[in-house]
């Protein structure tokens, strides 16, 4: 899904307007959303407050700093772009800045004058200058530089997956439909969780040997015929006639005519353990035909494994 950051615009008002703009210009180009002064909405809040409930609710903090200090607070005694950016960085929100240089700002003050530089807080805007170019800050000669320094600064915020974002209402999953689906997940893997260990437990038994005799191992004869029963059509058909008997499993006959009654005795007894493990059932009460259970499916399948 799409998601986009919410970006605070700090900086002094009327002196920085056409950097302001190119700025709410190359956020809105990137995809991103811009947030300032400009947007904030009369209300009982104090300018402070409100201030500081906007940069919470933002991802990423910009501070665009050029030759004005900018209006004091009256409390703190420094400027509402200082105190911005000191409440960003005590909030730990990503933030870069951008600064004007020396070259553009005389250019600026050649075309507007003295409303372009301080003539007050001088002692003041250079201690927060020095703050500011000691972090994480750019250089910018004219608004097409200011542009390039957004689009790759949110470039590398939008790879910081931490970073909430904003998306489309349409486009957030269903937290009910989700848990819902989890709770039916976690209540079948519990089932076949305990499915799995009652079958390893069986075959555990089945494959070791019982000193006391109490669970015997599976015989060879008796994994054999179950496997051409599983690999078949699920029957195993014990036929007995004048001659002798037969028993059969998929296309194999498992009583050779030439000794009869040690290999009907043989699978007699091997078709007998599959019965007493539950592994196959007889079909009817002639007890000719036996049909495979769904362990002894799963049994086969583990012993093919």
């Amino acid at each position: 899904m799409e998601r986009k950051l919410q970006v605070f615009i700090s900086s002094t008002y009327t002196d920085m307007l056409a950097e302001r703009q190119a700025a709410v210009e190359a956020v809105l180009r990137a995809g991103h959303i811009p947030a300032g002064m400009e947007l904030f909405a009369a209300g009982d809040e104090s300018q402070l407050e409100t201030i500081r409930r906007w940069i919470d609710d933002s991802d990423a903090f910009m501070l665009i700093l050029g030759g004005r200090y900018g209006t004091i607070e009256p409390r703190s005694g420094k400027s509402y772009i200082q105190l911005e950016y000191e409440y960003a960085a005590e909030r730990n929100k990503p933030f870069f800045a951008a600064v004007i240089s020396d070259a553009n700002l005389e250019a600026k003050v050649k075309a507007a004058g003295t409303p372009a530089i301080e003539t007050l807080h001088g002692v003041q805007l250079e201690a927060f200058r020095a703050t500011v170019t000691s972090k994480i800050s750019r250089f910018f000669g004219d608004v097409n530089e200011l542009k390039l320094i957004v689009f790759e600064s949110l470039a590398h915020l939008a790879r910081n997956e931490a970073l909430a974002g904003w998306i489309r209402g349409n486009e957030v999953i269903d937290p009910k439909s989700t848990l819902e689906e989890l709770s039916r997940l976690q209540a079948e893997n519990a089932s076949l969780r305990a499915h799995v260990e009652n079958l390893e437990g069986f075959l555990s038994s089945s494959s070791s040997s019982d000193t006391t005799g109490a669970v015997p191992s599976m015989t060879d004869d008796a994994k054999e015929l179950l496997l051409a029963a599983k690999n078949s059509d699920g029957h195993i058909l014990y036929i007995r006639f004048l001659g002798g008997s037969a028993i059969q499993a998929g296309s194999k006959n498992f009583i050779e005519p030439e000794n009869s009654q040690r290999e009907d005795a043989r699978w007699k007894a091997a078709l007998q353990e599959l019965l007493g493990r539950g592994l196959v059932q007889a079909l009817g009460h002639k007890g000719e035909t036996f049909q495979v259970t769904k362990l002894g499916y799963e049994v086969g399948d583990a012993l093919e494994n």
